[in-house]
């Protein structure tokens, strides 16, 4: 005679196995990266001197201007061809990929997702400022080829106020008096183009 009711030992081997399949499905979640945000290179850059996203995933698309395939600092520029209409911003990006060689090339338009980094020349021990790039970036996605590249942008004593490069009369700045000046309001830097390694 057959009982209806499932055995103990038959109860507890089924729970068993849900409870494994849901350790596995969870392992399985938690091992799906971080959503990345859909954000604009000029977003990225910021207006100030470290990007709001520094430790971030983020998804960026722009057309590749320059590739670096020497050294241990190796990579690739992408810049958004339209911008954002803010001069306090930078329209540009570096996406560092070590000592790989990058295998796009100059006017592709491509979606890279990675993680905001500041990169210190020389440490951040030293005190220098620091450039904004992407490490640990993937191409997602190119989405066309052959595009014309951006057009490029004059950094001189035009472009940049004096309060950022001021002028010693031809000469080296080194001998000119640091004379900081408290003051309550933030600035936003000037700059419009992307810094390299």
């Amino acid at each position: 005679m057959t009982s209806r009711h499932p055995s103990a030992r038959g109860r507890r081997t089924g729970l068993l196995a849900a409870t494994a399949l849901v350790g596995s499905l969870t392992a399985g979640l938690l091992a799906l990266p971080a959503h990345a945000a859909t954000v604009t290179i000029a977003a990225v850059q910021g207006t100030k001197r470290l990007s709001p996203y520094t430790g971030q995933q983020v998804t960026v698309t722009g057309i590749v201007t320059a590739i670096r395939s020497t050294g241990t600092s190796r990579g690739y520029w992408i810049q958004d061809p339209v911008g954002d209409g803010n001069a306090a911003t930078s329209e540009a990006l570096f996406v560092y990929t070590g000592s790989t060689t990058p295998t796009t090339k100059a006017g592709n338009k491509v979606t890279v997702r990675g993680t905001v980094s500041e990169y210190y020349p020389g440490g951040s021990a030293e005190g220098g400022q620091s450039l904004t790039e992407l490490t640990s970036a993937t191409i997602t996605s190119t989405l066309s080829t052959g595009n014309p590249l951006p057009a490029a942008f004059t950094l001189d004593a035009a472009s940049i106020p004096d309060t950022y490069a001021p002028d010693a009369g031809g000469g080296s700045i080194e001998g000119l008096t640091l004379a900081p000046r408290r003051t309550r309001s933030t600035s936003t830097s000037p700059w419009k183009a992307c810094a390299s390694r």
